[in-house]
């Protein structure tokens, strides 16, 4: 079998199989570190090996909108730049996690390994703002509008559920840089959900 073959049937899953695989494995992982099961480099190993699911994800994700005719050319370039964001927070959280436990530095230089994470998230916001003002068909615009309110409301839900159950000593304190990754799935799932929507609608 070829590597296009590979490609394509790898492509050819639903999006949520992908999304779920990344999503699954954020939580395993998260799961693994705070039982004391790993810690790093394995850590950092996993969610980089979990990301690679997120290549698929864009594919299957592209062709299914090509599918029910909701692609565009400002889309494509929206899901390259999802790609560099996702992969550019894995690799700034791998160098920032690998230059703290190895060096153990202090000061300025620990802020600025701290904050290296925050500017794949910079980009991964700005990229959302400029496929808004890139995307020249209205519906498409307002579907990603409408997917960013739904993953806006989850987020909303599962972070003020979260710090309830911890208020109340249910759960354990979650860090406030998993928001990011929670609205990366939820949106990723509102895409699905109107994409399926379009495609049912469109049957009809």
């Amino acid at each position: 079998m070829s590597g296009q073959t590979r490609a394509a049937i790898l492509a050819g899953r639903h999006p949520l199989v992908w999304g779920g695989a990344f999503g699954l494995g954020l939580a395993l992982t998260a799961w693994l570190e705070r039982t004391g099961r790993i810690d790093w480099p394995w850590n950092v190993a996993l969610i980089g090996f979990f990301s690679l699911s997120l290549v698929p994800l864009a594919l299957s994700a592209r062709n299914r909108s090509r599918a029910c005719g909701t692609a565009s050319p400002a889309l494509d370039m929206y899901n390259r730049r999802a790609m560099i964001w996702a992969f550019g927070y894995v690799a700034a959280l791998g160098l920032a996690m690998t230059a703290r436990n190895t060096w153990h530095p202090t000061g300025p230089v620990l802020w600025l390994l701290a904050l290296l994470p925050s500017l794949a998230i910079a980009y991964y916001v700005w990229s959302l703002g400029r496929y808004l003002v890139e995307e020249a068909d209205e519906y498409l615009r307002m579907r990603q509008i409408q997917a960013g309110m739904i993953a806006t409301g989850l987020l909303l839900m599962v972070a003020s559920t979260w710090g309830f159950l911890e208020t109340f000593g249910i759960a354990p304190h979650a860090e406030g840089w998993w928001s990011v990754a929670v609205f990366a799935i939820a949106q990723s799932l509102a895409g699905i959900y109107l994409t399926a929507r379009d495609q049912r609608d469109g049957g009809q």
